[in-house]
């Protein structure tokens, strides 16, 4: 049996490498446009300050694949899906035929929908050729940069391009810090610790109206309140799922491509997992949730219903001295919080009418993080 992968991702090494220790029959193969074999995405912002070593950075060295009789063929873009005859056509123009297919195609960055967003000089950091371009502009001499988006990523990147001598302005629409993964509160304890740090500044509940540019040169962020120069922006504003293929090919899509439980897409034989997925009805974006999903794909792909069980996947963030750890519901029935400001510590739980914990935020002392998230009641117990 034939089992094509698209993707480069953590939800396509984990598919491969689970079929092979499943079967030693299946014939797979990993069909990545990247040049490059799958590696950590969330490292890439780190990678912008410094190099990491190929182990912290690649999932597994490129002997593993030929050693797990793995195809893995890079450069490879996807460009049609026959789901009548079975065949991908690929950039290149040679076809690959499957039996069964997994789309672990990811996604990419969203850019508002401002002028100026093509000016050279605005950029995302998503894939490693993003990261060598980011590289060469530095390595030019950029000095003044904006991050459009304040999320996890976001700060992340802000942090790399400081230590790369930048001054940087992080500009983020929200009115608080990381509104997705701490709550007023916490948010507030967070960005008494970020205040003060120099060469940065964070600005919030601002709406961006344009990249202000020169000479086909991006110069400047324009917002709604004022202005801020940048001779590199950033952006870091969400994602949104690779489904263009999948779609053309008639395959279910929405904001992902459309799967069941068992990550059995609407067309016989074809399934979705990570980042493209949108699995009874949720988009993840995670990377946990993502590893999650190509081990519960292997299975299936060769025949087992193993429906993928959503957890309370974890937000997780070390920037400017800061730790900061959250999962689960960040609002409930009622909430503990402890606070040691001398020691930079703080700890909120989140509990349900039935008195179960439901979320937990730490910032500081994350030790008991890995034992609170393994007592968060699951979404689907929550009812």
């Amino acid at each position: 049996m034939k089992i094509a992968i698209i993707g480069g991702g953590v939800a396509a090494f984990e598919a491969a490498k689970n079929i092979r220790s499943l079967s030693d029959e299946a014939e797979v193969t990993i069909y990545s446009r990247e040049a490059v074999p799958p590696y950590r995405r969330p490292a890439l912002s780190r990678m912008a300050a410094e190099e990491l070593a190929d182990a912290q950075f690649y999932i597994k060295p490129a002997s593993f694949y030929a050693e797990n009789r793995i195809g893995l063929e890079l450069g490879r873009t996807l460009c049609a899906i026959d789901t009548k005859t079975k065949t991908l056509t690929f950039d290149s123009g040679v076809p690959a035929h499957y039996d069964r297919l997994l789309l672990a195609t990811g996604s990419h960055c969203f850019y508002p929908p401002v002028p100026g967003m093509d000016l050279d000089g605005v950029m995302s950091l998503r894939e490693y050729a993003d990261l060598q371009k980011l590289r060469a502009r530095l390595d030019a001499g950029v000095k003044r940069a904006a991050v459009i988006g304040g999320g996890l990523l976001g700060l992340e990147l802000a942090q790399s391009l400081l230590e790369r001598g930048c001054t940087v302005t992080v500009i983020e629409g929200s009115s608080l810090l990381l509104p997705r993964n701490l709550d007023e509160e916490a948010a507030g304890v967070v960005l008494k610790r970020l205040a003060g740090i120099d060469n940065l500044t964070l600005r919030f509940g601002c709406s961006v109206k344009e990249v202000a540019g020169k000479d086909g040169r991006a110069v400047g962020v324009t917002l709604a309140d004022g202005t801020c120069e940048a001779d590199l922006v950033m952006v870091s504003a969400g994602v949104r799922a690779n489904i263009e293929v999948a779609a053309a090919a008639g395959i279910p899509c929405n904001r992902g491509i459309v799967a069941d439980s068992c990550l059995r897409t609407g067309v016989a034989e074809i399934y979705a997992a990570g980042d493209c997925a949108e699995v009874a009805g949720a988009s993840y974006g995670l990377y946990d949730a993502a590893r999650s999903m190509g081990s519960v794909a292997a299975r299936n792909l060769l025949g087992e219903e193993q429906p993928f069980v959503s957890q309370a996947y974890p937000a997780r963030l070390s920037v400017f001295g800061v730790k900061l750890f959250s999962a689960g519901k960040l609002a409930g029935a009622r909430s503990e919080t402890t606070q040691d400001a001398a020691a930079g510590t703080f700890r909120k739980l989140f509990y349900d009418d039935s008195n179960r914990l439901i979320g937990c935020i730490l910032v500081g002392d994350l030790r008991e993080a890995v034992k609170l998230q393994s007592q968060i009641i699951p979404v689907r117990e929550r009812a």
